[in-house]
């Protein structure tokens, strides 16, 4: 039974594997895959010899996964892309990595999930928000940001461990933005986590980086406000992937 995963990468620092979904729904205008398909924390010529191979079956995904336990003792699996939902065997994935007695969590846009996921509540589960104006997350992902909210909110109702996730894009989604998503957050709970990166730039967009100082004026706000939940991953995170970042799938 195929599943959607082409691409597996092992780090070493946590003991985690990315599996690497292919399919998305959402339309992107800052998708790092018009970069790259493969990890952007490979090595460059890790990256140039990577060659799509095809998906991974359920049986050879187990095996993979076997091998990784076995040799490095697999903690997480961290399970991403593109978008994880879109797969339709996602949920006998996870059923399969249970298995493993490992750590789960679904990278995802939490426009959808699919039925009997509720099940799985042991998941940790991280959604994307790219901007909580509707007018502005059409125009960036081509889907109302409304169905994710409201996501948001069923999850953390029903017991998930959830983290939320957006981009500091200058010009678009900067300082007033993101303390709109903070506060929609502090509504369902304020313990839920909010994770904020960089936007890079990509071919056919015209937004910059933000610099440090864009980023120490959304710090210097937050601490203002005595908020704390909120960790400014593209700030702190400027010297590269802790560990050795191993390619498991394609060799």
């Amino acid at each position: 039974m195929r599943t959607d995963i082409f691409h597996l990468v092992y780090f070493d620092y946590d003991r985690s594997c990315y599996f690497h979904f292919y399919n998305c729904n959402f339309r992107c205008l800052g998708c790092l895959r018009k970069i790259s398909l493969w990890d952007c924390h490979l090595k460059e010529d890790e990256i140039k010899k990577c060659k799509f191979k095809g998906f991974l079956n359920l049986k050879e995904l187990e095996n993979v996964v076997q091998k990784l336990k076995i040799e490095f003792n697999l903690r997480k699996a961290v399970l991403g892309g593109g978008e994880p939902t879109t797969d339709k065997n996602l949920l006998k994935v996870i059923s399969l990595l249970k298995n493993f007695d490992l750590e789960i969590t679904l990278l995802t846009n939490g426009f959808s999930f699919p039925q009997g996921f509720e099940k799985f509540e042991d998941v940790k589960v991280t959604i994307s928000i790219k901007s909580i104006d509707p007018q502005k997350h059409i125009f960036y992902t081509g889907y109302p940001v409304f169905p994710i909210l409201e996501n948001i909110k069923n999850l953390a109702k029903n017991g998930f461990e959830v983290l939320v996730e957006t981009i500091y894009i200058p010009g678009f989604n900067e300082v007033e933005g993101i303390l709109r998503i903070e506060d929609f957050i502090f509504s369902i709970d304020e313990k839920i986590p909010l994770i904020v990166d960089s936007f890079l730039p990509v071919p056919g967009t015209l937004w910059p980086k933000p610099s440090l100082e864009e980023l120490e004026k959304l710090e210097s706000e937050l601490v203002r406000r005595n908020i704390k939940n909120v960790y400014l991953r593209g700030k702190t995170i400027r010297s590269g992937v802790k560990g050795e970042v191993r390619l498991i799938f394609p060799q």
